[in-house]
């Protein structure tokens, strides 16, 4: 024991000072190492997404960004509006079913995708529908049924309240329609309130994490189906991989929440039909507080569940998803 106290009175107070700091500055060079990798890995994931996705649409040019687009089909304007870090190629399945029926129209929301939002415009509900509004007035679509998925379907119960006359009809498939009182499965990961913050996960630690938690992630997105083999790449999914894609997923995540405490109190006053359609296992959204707020407000409305289905209804369940589809436009002819 006396030995042991000997040898701790040896070490002077500035030895321990000195390996304190040596500790300090070999943990401070660790964390600068792994930031500065963090950037490399991103840049390169970006130019490898950049190479391996090419726009197969039209770009419009609207007020706070440029819209990509896409158009199949033959018959009444149909638009599809993806979900949050969605782009069009979410909806391939499901648009190669309408295009039979439809003039389908797919587009890539502000900062999703192809599309681009300046850095000062808002990724407010109300801002979205106002920038999806401009482009249909660009190139000359008058009026449509249009189809949300998720936070799309919020945007699209936006588009209805702020120009009911372009809007014929609108279908919701699993869609953000209140609210969140909880969280929403792996997608809570991107609720960043701090816009620097924001930017400098998302050109950092954001896209390494994402490709190591990326198989999880979607399993549980998907959950109760599987994930298809092909959703990276026909599907789209490898794009939200992209740093872009990051920090406007992020805004519109922190935006959608003061969006939707104003919209919801307004379902009311929705004139067209208007359709919703879950899936009854839908691990990210509830169907059980997502539902209601449509269903209880709106006058002309058809609503459904799907058993053992999950939230990513437009890629599991095209055929199901393009049935009801159909019988929600159906309701037009019900208008008064």
């Amino acid at each position: 024991m006396t030995d042991s106290k000997n040898t701790l009175s040896l070490v002077s107070p500035s030895t321990v000072s000195l390996l304190s700091m040596h500790i300090f500055f070999f943990v401070l060079a660790f964390i600068v190492l792994t930031i500065v990798v963090s950037f490399l890995v991103t840049k390169r994931v970006d130019k490898k997404i950049e190479a391996g996705f090419t726009p197969q649409g039209h770009f419009t040019p609207v007020k706070g960004g440029v819209i990509h687009w896409a158009k199949q089909g033959d018959g009444p304007a149909l638009v599809l509006v993806h979900g949050l870090a969605g782009n069009t190629l979410n909806f391939n399945a499901l648009t190669k079913r309408l295009a039979q029926q439809y003039t389908v129209y797919s587009i890539d929301r502000p900062g999703s995708g192809f599309s681009k939002r300046e850095r000062d415009t808002s990724a407010s509900f109300e801002k979205q529908s106002e920038m999806i509004v401009a482009w249909m007035d660009n190139i000359h679509l008058e009026k449509a049924f249009f189809v949300g998925h998720s936070m799309g379907g919020g945007i699209s119960l936006r588009l209805a309240l702020d120009a009911p006359e372009k809007i014929t009809g609108v279908t919701l498939l699993c869609p953000l329609t209140a609210p969140l009182t909880g969280g929403a499965g792996p997608l809570s990961m991107l609720y960043i309130p701090n816009e620097g913050l924001r930017k400098f996960i998302a050109k950092s630690v954001a896209t390494p994490y994402r490709m190591k938690v990326g198989k999880k992630h979607m399993a549980q997105i998907f959950a109760p189906e599987p994930v298809p083999t092909d959703f990276a790449t026909k599907g789209g999914g490898a794009l939200a991989l992209h740093s872009e894609c990051f920090f406007h997923s992020s805004s519109d995540t922190v935006a959608a929440q003061k969006s939707l405490y104003k919209q919801v109190r307004q379902y009311g006053d929705i004139s067209c039909p208007v359709g919703i359609l879950y899936g009854e296992k839908d691990a990210i959204l509830d169907p059980k507080s997502q539902m209601p707020p449509v269903t209880t407000a709106i006058q002309l409305v058809l609503s459904k569940t799907l058993p053992g289905a999950g939230h990513m209804i437009p890629i599991t369940q095209p055929d199901a998803c393009m049935a009801f589809i159909n019988e929600t436009n159906k309701l037009v002819s019900l208008e008064a």
